[in-house]
């Protein structure tokens, strides 16, 4: 329900406009001076009627005072005929409009109509400032393997639908992309689209992350901020990593899913939010149930339709589709001709297990960008070069803590060795000047510290 509050000495007068206004289906609250109000939360108004001249002061001095608590809200001057002029001027304070007395009911209502389509392009605004800077718009491909359209046959049956989706497998088996494909073909296409990485936002902060806080709640907080299930109203939200979410947020995640109500950090406002849920993980949350580790009711809540995406390596008819797509996509990215690589490279290729995934196939095109020269046709010693010094770190994923950096080191010596250390015929192999070559190796002996 929307909130208006109204700062009027004239009590018969603030009854009448709080009587009509709440026929128009607004909850209103009355007070009749500014004293009265010190102690109120203005962060749960949405607008508010304001008389220019109170008994214990101007109205119009406070209207900063008000925006600084809450910026969103939308003060409306009330003012007799004779002070139109400083009406005009408190708007140059912030106020979003003014009427003048007698209120003319109809009038009225056309302004706080007009206050809320306000009210509402901003926080569409919010959204879409976060949606841009958030979302990756590449397309994405799953993969054209008979498990995989079998995946794709169940979730078109749900897609259209607001149920939970539950999506788990190993890391890096596409788990995002399978929930792209889920909000392009749903109903909410066109509505925010927002990914959450449980596991990257600091334990202390998960709460006012996904509910948002109201100014003053905490240290630092000098104004209130949307949490991300209002960012994502109307919408998706995708959590991704949802088993590492804390135990204690675990319940206020569950309220929400039953309720469709958040509550910001400070506050005491119910916030209606009709979001569609999609979770990941790559833990099994069967296990950490029984562990304590994860709500028993939260898993089964989530767990409406569960998605299992198999790794890789148990589809090896899609590696090749996937080395294509990145290698057009990388092709573009660096503005150089799309790789191309021999029958048996290919093969070699689609017979390696991809530890890390589409993950680890993304991580791989990219790093050939880099490196080599792509006019040039690549073959299995290149590719092995490659793939080695990934393998010496894969247990436990352990490959995915490389730097890039790393790797071309790893890559560049290698192929050094592989020419008896001739620096020509090296920089040749790798597509890279002499220049280039005897400048990265003087800075790999510094690191060494040879």
């Amino acid at each position: 329900m929307s909130n208006i509050i109204i700062i009027e000495d004239d009590k018969n007068s603030a009854n009448i406009l709080k009587k009509y206004l709440e026929k128009q289906s607004y909850s209103v609250e009355v007070y009749n001076d500014l004293k009265s109000i010190q102690n109120i939360n203005l962060n749960t108004f949405d607008i508010m009627l304001l008389d220019m001249i109170l008994p214990d002061g101007k109205g119009t001095e406070k209207i900063k005072d008000f925006l600084e608590i809450n910026p969103y809200l939308k003060v409306i001057i009330m003012t007799g005929f004779g002070d139109v002029e400083d009406a005009v001027y408190s708007m140059k304070s912030g106020a979003f409009d003014f009427i003048k007395k007698p209120i003319d009911l109809k009038r009225l209502n056309f302004i706080v109509e007009k206050a809320y389509e306000e009210i509402k392009l901003e926080k569409e605004n919010i959204k879409l400032k976060y949606i841009v800077k958030e979302s990756v718009k590449d397309d994405f491909v799953i993969g054209q393997s008979e498990i995989m359209r079998k995946l794709i046959e169940i979730v078109n049956k749900v897609v259209e639908t607001d149920a939970s989706i539950l999506l788990t497998g190993e890391t890096g088996v596409g788990k995002e992309v399978f929930t792209r494909y889920i909000q392009r073909f749903s109903k909410r296409k066109d509505n925010p689209f927002i990914i959450v990485n449980c596991a990257a936002i600091p334990k202390e902060l998960v709460e006012s992350e996904l509910f948002g806080y109201e100014k003053g709640a905490f240290t630092g907080a000098e104004k209130s901020k949307l949490g991300k299930f209002e960012l994502a109203d109307k919408g998706t939200i995708f959590l991704d990593e949802i088993g590492e979410l804390p135990i204690e947020i675990q319940s206020k995640l569950l309220r929400v899913l039953e309720s469709g109500t958040i509550q910001r950090v400070g506050g005491n406002k119910e916030i209606n939010v009709d979001v569609r849920v999609i979770a990941a993980t790559n833990r099994n949350l069967k296990e950490e149930v029984k562990k304590g580790n994860f709500r028993m009711d939260l898993f089964y809540r989530l767990n409406v339709i569960n998605i299992n995406i198999p790794p890789i390596r148990e589809r090896k008819e899609d590696i090749p589709i996937f080395i294509e797509f990145f290698n057009k996509r990388y092709s573009k990215k660096y503005n150089k001709e799309r790789i191309k690589f021999t029958k048996e490279a290919i093969e070699y290729l689609t017979d390696y297990d991809w530890p890390g995934n589409i993950r680890e196939i993304r991580n791989f095109i990219e790093r050939l960008y880099i490196i080599f020269d792509t006019s040039k046709m690549l073959d299995i010693n290149d590719i092995d070069i490659m793939l080695n010094p990934a393998e010496k770190s894969i247990k436990n994923n352990e490959f995915l803590a490389i730097t890039l950096e790393e790797m071309e080191r790893e890559v560049i010596l290698k192929t050094l060795k592989k020419y008896n250390g001739n620096k020509t015929k090296t920089a040749k192999a790798l597509g890279i000047s002499l220049r280039t070559l005897q400048y990265k190796l003087k800075k790999y002996k510094q690191i060494l510290g040879e």
